[in-house]
């Protein structure tokens, strides 16, 4: 897909307003505590989530993460530590509890998170090579030159 400004605006509409959704709902329980009522089983895995810690870590986590999206900062990090929540929202709010507004908001989640993803996974492709030597982090902008990995598997056969 060409980068053209329409889809530049569409992609960062689509951050900024993850990024909103995520910040509201962690925020939603930061600031106040609020634990939406959900019906059935999925209202009980939300409790002994709750009763765990787990629950309040991920509204913190949401919370984060909605800020660094807003705030364009580390995206593609928040974007891949949200995911396995997107995952599991998606689940739960699509195949367990399936109540009107469940299935509008856990399929949107996932459709999101999904797209963004896509969209700066572009950044990812040195992460998706299937050979990759060791390079420290202090050492990354020499995972910028081209032909780097030759270069150093070249340099220890001298």
């Amino acid at each position: 897909m060409a980068n053209s400004k329409t889809t530049y605006y569409i992609i960062t509409w689509l951050r900024i307003f993850f990024g909103a959704h995520l910040a509201f709902s962690g925020g939603r329980y930061v600031f106040t505590g609020y634990i939406p009522e959900i019906p059935g089983i999925g209202g009980e895995w939300a409790a002994a989530n709750a009763a765990l810690g787990l629950y309040q870590a991920v509204k913190y986590m949401e919370f984060t993460f909605g800020l660094m999206l807003l705030a364009n900062r580390f995206v593609l990090l928040a974007l891949i530590l949200e995911m396995p929540a997107t995952v599991n929202i998606f689940w739960l709010n699509t195949f367990i509890v399936a109540t009107p507004r469940q299935l509008f908001t856990g399929p949107q989640e996932l459709f999101l998170n999904g797209v963004l993803l896509l969209a700066y996974s572009g950044y990812l492709a040195a992460a998706l090579k299937p050979r990759l030597d060791p390079l420290w982090l202090w050492d990354s902008k020499r995972a910028y030159r081209d032909r780097y990995a030759e270069q150093i598997i070249a340099e220890g056969q001298k």
